[in-house]
This record gives structure tokens, sequence and C-alpha cells, in this order.
């Protein structure tokens, strides 16, 4: 398999992820919810996935906390991938509370 299908395949797993957390309603998004979620230190693992297409100002502002506080920051996908997989409008960050997801979607990016 080529590097780049195995990187759409990991990409869709995460996806899925989200979709179970938006189920299961185990998850943050917000810019006062994310900054708590990511400065929580009741929540073990942890997990931001910001949309490419967010303003740089927001990009920055999480990358920077997510740097500081030690939490895995992807940017793989964009605001519509990311809205239509948790059934959401306008998404640009969510922060995943279900640590089993996590672990998966941590599982999915290392693959």
């Amino acid at each position: 398999m080529s590097e780049k299908s195995e990187r759409v395949q990991s990409n869709e797993k995460i996806l899925t992820y989200l979709g179970f957390a938006a189920r299961s309603k185990s998850f943050v998004m917000g810019k006062d919810m994310l900054r708590e979620y990511i400065t929580n230190p009741k929540i073990k693992s942890k997990v931001i996935i910001v949309a490419k297409d967010a303003g740089d100002r927001v990009k920055r502002d999480l990358k920077i906390r997510c740097e500081m506080n030690n939490v895995t920051c992807i940017e793989s996908f964009n605001k519509s991938e990311l809205s239509k997989a948790i059934g959401r409008e306008r998404v640009s960050a969510i922060g995943i509370l279900d640590e089993n997801l996590v672990a998966g979607i941590l599982k999915a990016l290392s693959e």
C-alpha cells in the first residue's frame, strides 16, 4: 500500500472515532472549553484536532497551549470534514474526552 493511501485510511479511522465521540457526547469545542480541557489535570490522555482552514490566531493559540501542556495537536482535516464527522456546523477545533477514543486516534496517527 502506498504512503498516501495509508494516510487516507488513518484519516478515515480518525473521522470514525470523531463520530463515536459525537454520539457519546465525549468531546469539547469552543475556545473556552478547549482551553479548560487542555489544562485539566484530571484528564490523563488528550488530543486536540484543529481544522487546517481554521483562523491563524486560533491555530497558533491552540498549538502553543498544547505544547505547554504536552497535548497532541493534529491538523489534518478541514472545517467541513470535522463538522460532518461530529454533526455540527463550523467546527474549527475539537478535543476528545474519552480516553479510549484518544488512544485509538493516536494509534491511527502512528500507523
